[in-house]
Parts: structure tokens; C-alpha cells; sequence
């Protein structure tokens, strides 16, 4: 296996960060940020420092944090507009009355099924998927569980062979969101197709895009070759060395970029109650090839 490269150099200096802290919990992906209020507006400095950090390691963290509605669209909105989830009317999570940009998400002992059990970027089914996502858990499980893996995208495409490399560039793939969420009974559901390796258009680093979750099938070979070639991808993408798992508390916030990482919610806290509420920040292109 070769080993990654290092994170760009945003991950490494402390002097870069004035009026918040950033304590990396891995070395490829996940920080907790500290000294930040977010139940309070955020002056341009800092907002400037939270999109550093976030750039630098993928997926940031918060804890102590019991924001209000208003106060957790005004985060997202920092970062760009809005995005309204698409397709998956019969998901495990559910869109909030009058609050069409915020998903809840709420687990006991009735729910068959969790959110996000399966390895996946949020809506790659979509054609311009969501930038970014924020999740704030109001309440989680008196005993523990509940966590949620990161993997970052970036270090599984770095540590494949040159060879490899070489053998996934110019292809695409098809991303069916029927793959991930209930059938509710819509007839569709939203189907995009993307690069397999693409690169991230402020960071400039390339990663791979394709996910358990939601990638079906790659178009440019037979689909034996696909399947094959996918789900070579999808464990290698979902090894451990480029992964953080973070665990929640109550009114803890995790804001992830969903163009450099993958995630996974672990369910194993039934029949305690998981709950929350995630929006998400709007892309502003589909996914680049190299």
C-alpha cells in the first residue's frame, strides 16, 4: 500500500488560526474546533478560519453547541445557499414542517431502518450534489453508539497504485438514488452521472467519487468489469487508515464536506432514541473530471 500524501499544508500550522482551535483527530481526515460560539452571528474572521479548517481536514466538529433552527440555517448560510434534499420521500429521515432546507432525523425502537447505515457521499444521485452538510444531534444514546465514520476520499485515491490510477481516469459512473433510499412510492428517483476521479475545485487534490451507497455502475466497460472494479473501490475506500470516528454528544455539530468525504452512521444504540437535524450547503458545478 503506498502511503498518502500529506494533508495540504492548511492541515499544519496553528498560527493560521486567530480566533478559533483546530485539533486534528486523525491524520487524514476530522478536527474539533474550539473557542467558537455558533448560537451567535460569526464575524467574517472567523467564518474565513472555519472554512480553512474545514478545506484542510475534510470534516469539522463541534461540541456544546444547542443551536436553534435559525441559528443552524445562518452556518450554512455562510458557506453558500441552501440545498433542498431531492428524491427519497420515504427515507429514514424527513423533511421538517415549514423548514423545507431542514432534514430531522429521529431513531427509537420503532425505526426499521437508520440513516445512512451504508458507506456514501450525501446525494451524488443528485446532478449538482450538495457541497457541504451540517449535522447537529440533540440527542443521543445514554449508554453510548451512535457514532459516525469519516473516510476521506483524497488518501483512498492517493494510496492507489499508479497503475490503477491510470485506469480510472476518464471514466464515469452512474449514481441511482434508488440504491439508498425506501421505496416510498415515487416512480423515479434521481439518477447523475459523475467522474470517477475528480478533483476538488478549491483545493485542487484529486479524490475518488464513488460511493456503496449510491454508485451503480460504471458506463464506460461491461458491467461485470464494473461491478468488479467498483467493489474493489468501495473497500478500499472504507478501510480504516483514512477514516475518523467521531463520537457524539448532546447538542454536538459535525460539518462535513461531502466532495473529499465519505461517511457511515452506525446503528447499534436500538432501542435508544438517536435525534437530529441535518441542512446542507448547495454545489455550485457537478463533480470535474482530471
Amino acid at each position: 500500500m503506498n502511503a498518502p500524501a500529506k494533508a495540504v499544508e492548511l492541515q499544519s500550522t496553528a498560527a493560521r488560526y486567530e480566533h478559533i482551535t483546530v485539533t486534528p483527530i486523525s491524520p487524514n481526515v476530522g478536527a474539533e474546533i474550539g473557542q467558537v460560539d455558533l448560537t451567535r452571528p460569526l464575524d467574517s474572521a472567523v467564518v474565513g478560519e472555519l472554512r480553512t479548517a474545514l478545506l484542510a481536514h475534510g470534516v469539522i466538529f463541534f461540541h456544546d453547541q444547542p443551536i436553534s433552527f435559525e441559528d443552524h440555517r445562518r452556518l450554512a448560510q455562510y458557506f453558500g445557499e441552501l440545498h433542498i434534499h431531492v428524491g427519497g420521500k420515504g427515507t429514514a429521515s424527513k423533511t421538517l414542517e415549514g423548514h423545507p432546507e431542514i432534514r430531522k432525523q429521529y431513531f427509537d425502537r420503532n425505526s426499521k431502518r437508520v440513516s445512512g447505515e451504508v458507506w456514501h457521499t450525501d446525494q451524488s444521485c443528485a446532478q449538482i450534489p450538495p457541497m457541504a452538510s451540517i449535522l447537529h444531534q440533540d440527542a443521543v444514546p445514554p449508554d453510548g453508539g451512535g457514532d459516525t465514520l469519516f473516510a476521506s476520499t483524497y488518501a483512498a485515491y492517493e494510496t492507489l497504485s499508479p497503475r490503477m490510477k491510470a485506469y480510472l481516469e476518464g471514466l464515469t459512473a452512474v449514481h441511482d438514488g434508488s440504491r439508498i433510499f425506501d421505496k416510498g412510492g415515487e416512480a423515479e428517483y434521481p439518477i447523475a452521472t459523475h467522474p470517477v476521479v475528480t478533483i476538488h475545485p478549491e483545493t485542487g487534490r484529486k479524490l475518488l467519487y464513488v460511493n456503496r451507497g449510491q454508485t451503480d455502475y460504471i458506463n464506460e466497460v461491461t458491467r461485470e468489469e464494473s461491478k468488479a472494479i467498483l467493489n474493489y473501490l468501495f473497500d478500499h475506500i472504507e478501510q480504516p487508515e483514512w477514516q475518523v470516528r467521531f463520537r457524539w454528544r448532546a447538542h454536538s455539530v459535525a460539518f462535513w464536506d461531502n466532495r473529499c468525504t465519505q461517511h457511515k452512521a452506525i446503528w447499534d444504540y436500538w432501542p435508544n432514541v438517536r435525534s437530529g437535524y441535518r441542512v446542507q450547503i448547495k454545489g455550485v458545478a457537478s463533480p470535474q473530471p482530471v
